[in-house]
């Protein structure tokens, strides 16, 4: 598969509208793995500061075949994680990989601002998207950089603050940042197109899937600039940001985050729903602004990076702030939803075709056929209020 400046190999790829998924298997507890001590975790960077990217970095991933005879699981991870080097975090980097493990996560991608990170001083090797070694069961960290723009007075205009956020996750990219932060932002217009097509840039040298930041942020996103932005390479966008769920849900003047990716949706746009917790902060979780664990994605894949990467990037996964699915998946031409067996709760299925709620089931389950032309998604939420987004299905 080939997308954004993003090379795939894997045997088998499907979205929400290929073959049945089987349901999730136990998932194993993993033990703690060994961590890099904090000294070992240092940043380093070998040019001077505000140094430019370099421009011969190929992102591409190692086309070895995955073998056919490993398992398909749900796999949780979080594609949005910070640590010390973002400069707004006081957690070392072995600190952070350490919560994400203990509370068996599969992956996350480390997102620092503006930078590459680096779990120690050696050379990272060329191509390589993975920061920790997984082992068979051991938490898989994926490179990140979350490229980060605060201007102001963007067109289209957002609130009366005139504050604008234009930023953008590349997850697992191949190349390296060249100094210990990029400069990268097009401060020359005032178009948040233009200025999300400078992030885009930066992707055609480090490679990685494009994933956009908080869309809602001091507003300013609508229909029409998500589905734009997906045909020119995002593949990825926050539908559900916890640490900016006021954010996401719109208000009496603004859409949500749901309605604007309807919109797009009803525009062809393919582009797939995450949900993240933008972590921050791992110390007093019940003051901190920015805790971790609100919300993540659950992959259908092996257990093996590549597949991993391969999976998110053809929307094989649900996002989730709490609710957890045993089936999201088409099955002989119907969308299938259905909550984990053992889930307490009780629950609403909202399915949506082509912008317009269709129906509404009080229930564990639901499955509708995919229209012929169009696209069918769900949104289940539970009775305290956490959902989980099913990403939309086409024929």
């Amino acid at each position: 598969m080939r997308r954004m400046g993003f090379v795939i190999s894997v045997s088998v790829l499907a979205t929400c509208a290929g073959p049945e998924v089987p349901a999730p298997s136990t998932p194993i507890a993993p033990e703690p793995a060994a961590l890099p001590s904090d000294a070992a975790a240092s940043v380093v960077f070998d040019a001077e500061p505000d140094a430019p990217i370099d421009a011969e970095i190929v992102a591409t991933v190692d086309a070895a075949p995955i073998a056919p005879s490993a398992p398909e699981l749900w796999l949780r991870g979080s594609t949005h994680v910070h640590a010390r080097p973002s400069g707004d975090s006081t957690a070392s980097i072995p600190d952070v990989l350490r919560w994400y493990e203990q509370r068996h996560y599969d992956f996350i991608v480390l997102s620092d601002h503006n930078r590459v990170s680096e779990l120690d001083r050696a050379a990272p090797t060329p191509g390589e998207t993975t920061l920790h070694p997984p082992g068979d069961r051991g938490l898989i960290v994926f490179a990140g950089i979350e490229l980060t723009h605060n201007p102001s007075n963007c067109i289209p205009a957002g609130d009366e603050s005139g504050k604008c956020r234009i930023h953008v996750n590349l997850l697992a990219p191949h190349g390296r940042t060249s100094s210990e932060k990029i400069v990268w932002a097009n401060r020359k217009t005032s178009e948040r197109l233009a200025k999300y097509d400078a992030a885009l840039e930066v992707q055609k040298s480090l490679g990685g899937i494009a994933q956009l930041n908080h869309p809602n942020w001091f507003w300013g996103m609508n229909g029409d600039l998500l589905a734009e932005l997906s045909r020119r390479g995002f593949a990825l966008f926050e539908v559900a940001n916890v640490a900016f769920a006021d954010w996401n849900d719109g208000d009496e003047d603004h859409p949500s985050l749901d309605v604007i990716w309807d919109a797009a949706l009803v525009q062809g746009a393919t582009i797939w729903g995450v949900a993240s917790d933008d972590a921050h902060d791992y110390d007093d979780l019940e003051g901190a602004a920015y805790p971790p664990g609100g919300g993540w994605i659950v992959v259908k894949a092996v257990r093996e990076p590549r597949a991993i990467l391969a999976s998110i990037a053809a929307g094989r996964f649900y996002a989730s702030t709490g609710v957890v699915l045993a089936r999201a998946e088409v099955d002989a031409g119907e969308l299938v939803v259905e909550v984990a067996a053992g889930e307490k709760g009780t629950y609403t299925i909202d399915l949506i075709e082509n912008g317009k709620r269709v129906a509404r089931i009080q229930g564990r389950g639901a499955r509708r056929p995919v229209p012929a032309t169009g696209y069918l998604r769900a949104v289940v939420t539970r009775s305290d209020g956490k959902q989980a987004w099913v990403q939309p299905a086409r024929r």
